[in-house]
């Protein structure tokens, strides 16, 4: 299913290095809380936080415990949730796994049709449950999604705040795209590592680079539509680069 995303990106770039991340984790529950069905201990998150050493106020987060109350998100109004995750810089470009819970395990997203797991930005963990993913960006970044689905409530795209980033000389060419860009490097540093993802956060792809200084990325290889990504650029000398593309 072909779908059109908007997204609203900070124009300036970023430069130095970056000691910590702040990903800020939203959901919407104004199509789930339908009948004042939120659990007395509200929002929380289920993921595998410890393992990313991720924090919240400043508190260590627990693998997959949503119980824990450093996992407890705060009530924003007008149905929506949020709680603020900081990251180290060793977990920058680390996989996210998570899903929001009204409570504990039992009442949460990712179970029988889930509509993440329907519209492709879930993993299954093997055991039919379905996870969201995230890779973690150099910059601050927002995340708001509608309860167990890919995108905003209304639709729009569910990742916010984005700050292009570019430590190195790689460029992505042509952008917007149709069938397959380039990605380059003037100078002599190769390209080892390359990530793609949507806007809902899930990971399109992941691939080694090919120790060269540019590589051709096909949209019909990795199911890519029309629409925005993030492509995330790691050279063998350490620099990154993660830019906006564009599909047409």
């Amino acid at each position: 299913m072909k779908k059109i995303f908007t997204l609203l990106l900070a124009g300036a770039l970023f430069t130095g290095v970056q000691a910590q991340v702040t990903i800020t984790y939203k959901v919407d529950v104004t199509n789930y809380d339908t009948n004042g069905n939120i659990d007395a201990n509200g929002l929380r998150v289920g993921g595998n936080f410890a393992a990313l050493n991720a924090t919240a106020g400043g508190n260590a987060l627990v693998d997959w415990s949503p119980s824990d109350a450093n996992s407890a998100m705060t009530d924003e109004g007008n149905g929506v949730w949020s709680i603020e995750v900081t990251y180290p810089a060793e977990s920058i470009g680390t996989e996210q796994l998570f899903k929001y819970v009204n409570g504990d395990w039992g009442t949460n997203e990712g179970t029988g049709n889930s509509n993440i797991a329907i519209d492709s930005c879930g993993l299954d963990d093997g055991a039919g449950n379905i996870n969201r993913q995230f890779v973690i960006t150099e910059t601050p970044t927002t995340l708001i999604f509608c309860w167990d689905q890919c995108t905003q409530c209304d639709s729009s795209a569910a990742v916010l705040n984005v700050e292009e980033v570019k430590q190195s000389d790689m460029t992505v060419f042509p952008n917007p795209f149709q069938n397959e860009f380039t990605i380059s490097s003037a100078s002599n540093s190769a390209i080892a590592n390359v990530t793609i993802m949507d806007l809902s956060g899930r990971v399109v792809a992941n691939m080694a680079g090919q120790r060269a200084t540019s590589m051709n990325i096909s949209a019909d290889a990795f199911g890519m539509v029309t629409g925005l990504y993030l492509v995330r650029v790691t050279a063998v000398d350490g620099t990154t680069a993660l830019v906006k593309v564009a599909a047409q």
